[in-house]
């Protein structure tokens, strides 16, 4: 680790002139009562700090040129180069909104920095014999469900492998058969499981990972005609969980995006190599902001579709339209929408022309009308006047339970386990491109009625889609 002074937090006369190459400073996402301590920040390529740590050092004193009389600047560490080259850097005391986006400012000054920006909290979204398959009615062959049943007489994802890039993982019954290694990616000791990375995705010694992750995970590979509990939309498939959210203030975006990069094959530096490469990622992960403003992630996402990894995300619970939200508004992912029990939007959807496909997130409550207006900031559950918890997703929950969750959390993974049994359908695997075209081409449409605002192609037919694989040539 290396120390160094830092910029600016109010500099005396305003912000300095900025120098015809000045790096990008992406200061949306930030917002009043919150504080920050980590930054990320990209040095050009080629560059003296993009080569030697003791350049950054160099670099960042000079952005603290101009601090106000009498007033000390914070203390920054260097934490670690991510493993899409951007440096993660960490400061001593927790900076106001107004003080982040001036050192943020100050630091593109320096015309050997490609970009700034926050490092942001990230936020969690044949039949079988299965005893609960019943209450399962996203997965099944209806108007409303995806059709896995009919897709299973074809693939089950037999060969496939899917990272969870969420929250961990718990060991339960319905799961275990169908979960490979996995890492701990959270790189501070504050993230609820008491150490740093490691190769330990639960860390249920320090605490209970939280149950995000373990449901989506069952919803895209649960143990299926094994008598018990769930099914999974891909029951063949094989789990890799990687853990980037927990508890308490320990989530970063650079914990995230050094996990999708590794899930993808791609190295990171200080964590052994991933021995199983994803095939697909699922985020039901993200953060209020565009992802034009937080280049980290659509750096990372780049570094997975390069490595060949499908990266499918949710569209976010707040009913606002996904331009406004990452990673889903970032290139090379496919977007997801939920749905509710009725084949609509569910009421805290994101929505929008960045919609790819919809699918079921349920609706474990709602509000008196059916939608509010679009743009009109929900919070679930505050809004929610009417409870109907089985309308929500049944999948696997901590403690050896089931449980019933909504969001586009939960709408994320249907899709994920409908791409994992388009690319072992197919004869050869489909790149980002084709399977986008096939899970379009056989959607079924939603009405504007029943989607104001937009739901893309339609709701999800993993049954149709996988026909379509094995049909059409790539």
């Amino acid at each position: 680790m290396h120390s160094f002074a830092a910029a600016a937090l109010l500099a005396l006369g305003g912000i300095a002139a900025v120098p015809a190459f000045a790096g990008q400073a992406h200061v949306a996402g930030l917002q009043d009562g919150q504080t920050y301590r980590q930054l990320i920040v990209k040095f050009v390529p080629g560059s003296a700090p993009a080569r030697h740590a003791a350049a950054v050092d160099a670099s960042l004193r000079r952005a603290g040129l101009g601090l106000a009389a009498g007033q000390s600047a914070p203390a920054l560490k260097r934490l670690r180069r991510m493993a899409i080259g951007s440096d993660v850097v960490t400061s001593d005391v927790p900076l106001s909104r107004a003080q982040t986006q001036a050192l943020i400012r100050r630091i593109a000054d320096d015309p050997n920095v490609e970009w700034v920006q926050a490092d942001l909290p990230v936020d969690i979204t044949a039949l079988p014999n299965d005893t609960r398959f019943a209450e399962q009615w996203d997965m099944a062959d209806s108007a409303v469900g995806v059709r896995a049943p009919s897709a299973w007489d074809t693939s089950d994802g037999s060969g496939a492998v899917v990272a969870v890039v969420d929250t961990g993982i718990v060991s339960h019954p319905d799961l275990n058969g169908n979960v490979i290694a996995g890492y701990d990616m959270l790189s501070l000791s504050d993230g609820g499981d008491g150490d740093g990375r490691d190769p330990n995705p639960t860390d249920t010694v320090y605490a209970p990972s939280l149950p995000h992750g373990t449901h989506v995970a069952g919803t895209v590979a649960a143990v299926t005609g094994n008598g018990i509990g769930v099914a999974g939309v891909a029951p063949g498939v094989k789990i890799v969980p990687v853990r980037v959210v927990g508890r308490g203030s320990g989530s970063f975006t650079s914990d995230l995006a050094d996990g999708i990069v590794w899930a993808s094959g791609g190295r990171v530096a200080g964590v052994p190599a991933n021995p199983n490469p994803a095939d697909v990622i699922n985020l039901s992960v993200g953060t209020l902001s565009a992802c034009t403003q937080t280049p980290a992630w659509q750096a990372a996402i780049n570094t997975a579709t390069a490595n060949g990894t499908i990266v499918v995300a949710g569209a976010g619970n707040n009913n606002v339209d996904v331009r406004g939200f990452t990673p889903a508004s970032c290139n090379n992912v496919i977007t997801v929408a939920a749905s509710d029990q009725g084949g609509r939007r569910a009421w805290y959807s994101g929505y929008g022309a960045g919609i790819d496909i919809t699918a079921p997130g349920g609706e474990s409550c709602s509000p008196a009308s059916e939608f509010f207006p679009l743009g009109r900031f929900v919070n679930k559950p505050q809004d929610c006047t009417r409870q109907h918890l089985t309308q929500g997703i049944l999948s696997t929950y901590s403690g050896n339970r089931y449980e019933y969750l909504d969001g586009t959390s939960m709408a994320t993974p249907h899709v994920v386990g409908a791409v994992a049994l388009i690319q072992t359908a197919s004869p050869t695997p489909r790149t980002f491109e084709q399977v986008r075209q096939i899970l379009a081409a056989t959607a079924r449409p939603i009405s504007t009625a029943n989607c104001p605002g937009g739901c893309g192609a339609g709701l999800v037919d993993a049954a149709a889609a996988v026909a379509r694989a094995r049909s059409v040539a790539p």
